[in-house]
């Protein structure tokens, strides 16, 4: 079966401190919507907003929701340097989660990408998704580098969001070839069926704290081979990004919290990745009218 993780946001409360209630009440309703996983302190989770001591407790209070329960806990590492990424590695290695998630740090230093990864991989004392976004941080690999890591044995997966059609299909050659077994997970929302057609193994996006239960469906309808409805359901996924996000992606984060909100799940929108300001009148009203039209699919 197909594999799906949601990339959380991070519930706050009115003073910026975590919102527990919040973040128990998405991950309770991913469980059961069915999600193999949650992945926090990634992009869509704010990682670069928050105090060292904010994001432990972020990692403590999701390892005891998820405690028990069948869906895995996947824990960013990400900072501004792999010196600081691998603090937070040996940070969070007292909690029980399944799999760290490092995405190497934008161009703060000339280190070598491929060392730096192979350095993580190596201090790692469980699985590791490495996340591949250089759309974030404009750094990218070449076949040989993913070769290279895909070796490793600490390496489970990939979180592929390059958008690049060509490098999913070479990832996917690259595997069958050498004989790997790395997780391959698309992470360009637009695109999880396309990617789950093509042979991935799963989908590791955004918007999942919302719409964890059309993710979900999605998938299913990949196993299915029932590939109309895969498509029909993609479709619909996207248009839950134009009605939450903003066509030209102008509330990606303030307006899936507020979705969230007027779901009852957390307390505030509040964000500190993106100008409060954005959540205008007009775009309050264009995300209550998604919430209502999609209704069927969110819950």
């Amino acid at each position: 079966m197909k594999k799906v993780y949601s990339a959380s946001v991070t519930p706050l409360l009115a003073d910026g401190s975590l919102d527990v209630v919040g973040l128990r009440n998405i991950l309770q309703r991913n469980v059961k919507h069915g999600l193999d996983g949650v992945f926090i302190l990634g992009s869509m989770g704010e990682w670069g907003s928050f105090s060292d001591d904010f994001k432990e407790n972020l990692v403590r209070e999701s390892a005891a929701i998820l405690s028990g329960s069948s869906a895995e806990l996947l824990v960013g590492i990400n900072a501004t340097s792999l010196a600081l990424s691998l603090q937070n590695l040996k940070r969070y290695r007292r909690y029980a989660f399944d799999s760290y998630v490092f995405m190497l740090p934008a161009r703060t230093s000339a280190l070598d990408p491929l060392k730096s990864i192979l350095t993580v991989l190596d201090a790692a004392d469980r699985p590791v998704f490495y996340y591949h976004c250089p759309p974030n941080n404009g750094i990218d690999l070449n076949l040989d580098q993913f070769d290279a890591i895909m070796a490793h044995p600490n390496l489970k997966g990939i979180k592929n969001s390059a958008s690049n059609m060509w490098l999913r299909r070479e990832l996917i050659l690259l595997r069958k070839d050498r004989g790997y077994n790395t997780l391959l997970l698309e992470g360009q929302e637009w695109a999880t069926d396309e990617a789950m057609l093509a042979g991935y193994d799963g989908m590791l996006c955004g918007l999942g704290a919302l719409a964890s239960k059309v993710m979900v469906a999605i998938a299913r309808a990949v196993d299915q081979k029932s590939f109309p409805e895969a498509v029909n359901l993609q479709n619909s996924f996207i248009r839950l990004f134009h009605g939450v996000y903003g066509k030209k992606l102008q509330t990606v984060w303030v307006g899936q919290k507020y979705a969230l909100v007027k779901l009852g799940l957390i307390e505030t929108p509040l964000t500190l990745a993106q100008e409060m300001s954005t959540l205008t009148a007009s775009r309050q009203a264009e995300i209550e009218q998604c919430l209502a039209e999609y209704k069927d699919i969110l819950d």
